[in-house]
């Protein structure tokens, strides 16, 4: 697991990896906006499920500042 600043909070993303995909995602960004940050959080972690890793997974418009932080936690947990 790791953490990094999202808009209001900190986001915390939780990675299960087997056999080099990714099977597990949990992101803990509930102090976020649930609208715009928490519905961005969600859907990235159905991406990075669906991708299987970090490959061609993007940021959410109108919830870049959670989005980024999300996707750098994930790369950084996958590396």
């Amino acid at each position: 697991s790791a953490s990094a600043q999202g808009y209001e909070s900190e986001v915390t993303v939780m990675i299960n990896i087997t056999g080099g995909k990714v099977t597990n995602v949990q992101i803990d960004a509930g102090d976020e906006t649930p609208d715009v940050g928490g519905k961005a959080a969600e859907s990235l972690a159905r991406s990075l499920l669906d991708a299987g890793g970090t490959a061609g997974v993007d940021t959410v418009s109108g919830a870049t500042m959670t989005s980024n932080a999300d996707a750098c936690l994930a790369q950084a947990v996958q590396e």
